[in-house]
């Protein structure tokens, strides 16, 4: 059991409620309690006499082995009823069988006759039983009253964790295997040292020091009870009486943080504490400490970042990364993919919203492909407040299914295991009240408390947003690609906008769909024919503004068409002088260039008020959207839907097939001027940045958290290369300024490649608006003037058709960087994805005569690779531009002038993420 369920708070239940029990029992539910008094005995003739002559004895063995000799306790629950034909009956039922402190579930199909004409009603009889899952090793956990111990200068060593306590009191919870928990009380010590800088960075934001150091007063310790005694030397652990106090202050110990431990609840099963044990090698550590409140320490050889430290008053993390021993075993990158046994190819999910109410009521259709070698169970996402009504498979009825408490997780029980590249249906009913999505990083800040606003006087149109952070369908516990129908049923009044193409007017809703005392509702229904991440939906009451058609150029060969002509906002290639003419990349000799054009439908919808807005949005969309085709080479999805809404803050959502932009209304106040991400001289930023996600974190992807720059940085660039292209001169560069300073001022908040935990700890979410969507952008700017245009164009449409619809890693980038320019950019991304600091150099210029000027850059510190513009400034006004590629520690050249200079400057145009220091001329 994946460990990551300590960090949640998690803690299994049993999704299937029991049956409603009619008063009195029908004859089967009979049935099915005497069964439950057969397996309590043990007595294998009183099962006979339940049964038909011809049934099966070798099932019926293992079923009563299955309760084995003198169980405690033995409890059968039905959970589902199918007739099948000749007025059958086929049951599915769970046993849960206590034997002491261990406890095992189990899910069984019983088939069962009717009577016979004109015999006893109630004799109903099993004519078979079949064993469909199993979950052994539960226990139940309790501190062994009898036995306590003093602590004599114990200390307990994990990887990059150490515990001490010189002296104080202990007590264990033990299996029959030994040891599992023990409870520590007294005066220790706890040091948390990660040896990545990039982690110690982020320690250094929550401690103020490079390592977490702390007192504590109690620690709730997990482990797998054959390591104990590598973890506890008997010399520490010192046999001694009970003292009651000690005891009970134990026991409160224990009873907080039990819970919080892979701790399961079986509901009408047992009302026990039941708990799964660590793997072999894991670690937990639940401590109390003095300064920091309640952390937990884990390490998880099951994750593919198998250390954690988790601040439970804040529900933040504080550090996770990989362990030495697991990236020598796994390699540097990693893919989330590699963490799942399966596929989803393809979603078919039909909801019923009730909006005003938050509710919905869905069911979800999955067609799923086994990555692994076998597989029995599987876990979906799906969020916590919905129930699920049922679990169904096609030829195996309804399935065994767990629910995570506290965490959006479905555990679903197969019925028999299945195996690598076969695929198998599965569907999901539920239903319940979820509050919609909220932007999040997607929009930025108010900077006024909510209890420090004045309120609006005009109430925001609503709008409800479903999408991939709020697990509204069942869903791969990682964002994956697949095909996907919605049929989506609201009241008659609301539009939708969601993933997919339209396929038709609304129809109004069928009786089976509908939701009752909720008027006339319709139902919209959208295909998507590309792979998608993930499926979202926007609900609102919005008018139709526009449906055109948008010609695009269409790709050709293995990476689009090749020869596409690209403007050169002000980065001419390294070295080279600038001019505002265009750069075209020619196509390598396997690649023809091509005139075929497709067509993207784009349609636009907006709130009421936002009408007259939307139609001057519309001509920037269209204009947009074939911009970025002319880049890349093609637009992924083709369709495209704008829904302008009402919100306090701009922002924006781009799922695939779509996107939702806010628009604040002018009643609102201006509460985010300083947001690294509010560029004042480019209003359309938003619906730019918005657009280009299409390509970039849509079509292509990311492989985990690490890599979400690929989204940001690319759709950041792609808005700042068109406001080079549409906009006034003074914008680009605006926009540029703007970006190296919120990324140099962030940057000692860590490395690019940090992802979403970039200003997680101090819940500072412009921290990663500064460093993952500015300084990202910056990076490919600064990327694109060192290899110069030509190869940096042609590598993103390399690096585009390669990945399309897959997810990509920045090692996959470098790639085809390197493929395109035929050179090593491993110093490059090294310095500026996986490193946060920021390069010094110290400038200065000599004119030897008056033909020519002498320049050098000298790096101050580690050597970067930046490619810096030198500015020369004649006494006439004029000015000339070129790149210097700085990339040794010492740089000169000699530059021919062709008047009298005025002054030389480096980095005017704040192209590069340096700080430079003019020295004398």
């Amino acid at each position: 059991m994946a460990l990551r369920l300590v960090l949640a708070l998690a803690c299994l239940s049993v999704a299937a409620s029991a049956r409603a029990q009619p008063s009195p029992p029908d004859a089967i539910e009979k049935l099915v309690a005497r069964l439950e008094q057969v397996l309590q005995s043990g007595d294998r003739n009183a099962l006979l006499a339940l049964t038909v002559k011809d049934t099966d004895a070798s099932t019926l063995d293992e079923f009563v082995e299955a309760a084995g000799e003198k169980p405690t306790r033995v409890v059968i629950k039905e959970r589902d009823r199918m007739t099948l034909e000749d007025k059958r009956r086929q049951l599915l039922i769970e046993v849960f069988v206590e034997r002491g402190i261990e406890g095992k579930l189990s899910t069984w199909r019983v088939d069962l006759r009717p009577p016979a004409p004109k015999a006893d009603p109630n004799d109903w009889r099993i004519e078979g039983v079949e064993a469909i899952s199993n979950v052994a090793g539960l226990y139940r956990l309790s501190l062994n009253a009898t036995r306590q111990y003093d602590v004599r200068n114990l200390v307990v060593n994990g990887t990059d964790v150490t515990l001490e306590m010189p002296t104080g009191m202990a007590f264990v919870a033990e299996i029959p295997d030994g040891p599992t928990a023990i409870v520590l009380l007294g005066r220790g010590r706890v040091k948390f040292a990660p040896p990545d800088p990039a982690e110690r960075t982020q320690i250094r934001l929550f401690t103020g020091a490079d390592d977490l150091q702390s007192e504590f007063d109690a620690a709730f310790l997990r482990i797998r009870p054959s390591d104990f005694s590598s973890r506890f030397g008997t010399e520490s652990l010192v046999p001694r009486a009970v003292a009651p106090g000690d005891l009970r202050r134990a026991t409160e110990v224990f009873d907080e943080y039990l819970s919080r431990t892979l701790q399961i609840d079986l509901t009408d099963l047992s009302r026990d504490r039941w708990s799964l044990i660590p793997s072999s090698g894991d670690l937990i550590a639940e401590v109390r400490t003095r300064r920091f409140g309640s952390l937990t320490y884990a390490k998880s050889g099951n994750e593919a970042e198998d250390i954690t430290v988790f601040d439970r008053k804040r529900r933040r993390n504080v550090s996770l990364y990989a362990s030495a021993e697991k990236l020598a075993s796994r390699g540097r990158f990693y893919s989330e993919d590699d963490l799942v046994d399966y596929d989803v190819m393809a979603y078919e999910v039909e909801t019923t919203f009730s909006p005003e109410r938050y509710w919905i009521n869905g069911t979800a259709h999955l067609r799923v492909r086994v990555r692994a070698g076998a597989m029995t169970t599987m876990t979906l996402k799906l969020a916590e407040a919905f129930t699920v009504r049922g679990v169904y498979a096609p030829g195996f009825g309804r399935l065994l299914h767990l629910r995570v408490v506290n965490q959006n997780s479905l555990i679903v029980n197969l019925p028999a295991p299945v195996f690598r590249d076969n695929e198998f249906a599965l569907t999901v009913v539920y239903s319940g009240r979820l509050e919609p999505s909220e932007l999040d990083r997607e929009a930025i800040d108010l900077q006024t408390p909510q209890q420090e606003r004045e309120p609006t006087t005009i109430p925001l149109e609503a709008r409800y947003i479903y999408s991939n952070n709020s697990y509204w369908y069942p869903q791969s516990t990682v964002t994956d690609y697949a095909l996907g129908t919605l049929r989506l049923t609201v009241p008659s009044d609301y539009e939708v906008v969601a993933t997919g193409t339209l396929a038709g007017p609304p129809k109004p809703a069928s009786d089976t769909v509908a939701i009752r005392n909720q008027g006339a509702q319709k139902t919209f229904v959208f295909h998507n024919d590309r792979p998608v991440r993930y499926l979202s939906c926007v609900i609102s009451r919005m008018n139709p503004v526009l449906t055109t058609r948008l010609p695009i150029r269409a790709s050709a060969g293995d990476f689009g068409d090749a020869r596409v002509a690209i403007p050169d906002p002000a980065a001419p290639a390294a070295g080279s002088r600038s001019s505002s003419s265009t750069v075209v990349a020619e196509p390598s000799a396997d690649v023809a260039p091509t005139n075929d054009e497709t067509n993207v439908i784009l349609t636009v919808k907006a709130n009421p008020r936002q009408t007259g807005r939307a139609r001057s949005l519309s001509e920037q969309a269209s204009a947009i959207l074939q911009y970025y085709a002319s880049i890349v080479g093609e637009a992924p999805y083709p369709t495209f839907a704008l829904a302008v809404t009402e919100a306090e803050v701009p922002g924006g959502h781009s799922p695939a097939y779509f996107a939702v932009l806010n628009q604040v209304l002018p009643t609102q106040p201006i509460l985010w001027r300083s947001d690294p991400v509010n560029f004042e001289g480019f209003p359309g930023f938003y619906l730019a940045h918005e657009l280009a996600h299409q390509w970039w974190g849509q079509a292509v992807g990311w492989k985990n958290y690490h890599e979400q720059w690929l989204s940001e940085g690319f759709a950041q660039y792609f808005a700042a290369l068109y406001a080079d292209k549409a906009l006034e001169p003074n914008v680009f560069p605006s926009v540029l300024r703007q970006m190296r300073r919120s990324a140099i001022d962030n940057s000692a908040q860590g490395p690019v490649y940090l992802g979403y935990r970039l200003g997680h700890i101090r819940g500072e979410r412009q921290v990663f608006r500064a460093l993952v969507y500015n300084k990202s952008a910056v990076v490919l700017h600064m990327l694109r003037r060192l290899v110069g245009d030509d190869a940096f164009f042609f590598g993103v449409r390399r690096f585009y058709a390669e990945w399309r619809f897959k997810k990509a890693g920045t090692d996959d980038f470098r790639a085809a960087m390197e493929a395109s320019s035929g050179r090593d950019l491993g110093a490059f991304f090294e310095t500026w994805i996986y490193g946060a600091a920021v390069p010094r150099l110290a400038f200065s210029y000599r004119s030897p005569d008056a033909k020519s000027v002498a320049i050098k850059f000298e790096q101050i510190g580690e050597v970067a690779q930046v490619p810096i513009t030198v500015t020369l400034t004649y006494t006439n006004g004029e000015t000339e531009s070129v790149i210097v590629p700085v990339t040794s520690k010492v740089v000169e050249r000699t530059l021919p002038v062709k008047g009298t200079l005025r002054k030389v400057d480096a980095n005017d145009d704040n192209a590069a993420l340096v700080e430079i220091e003019k020295q004398g001329s």
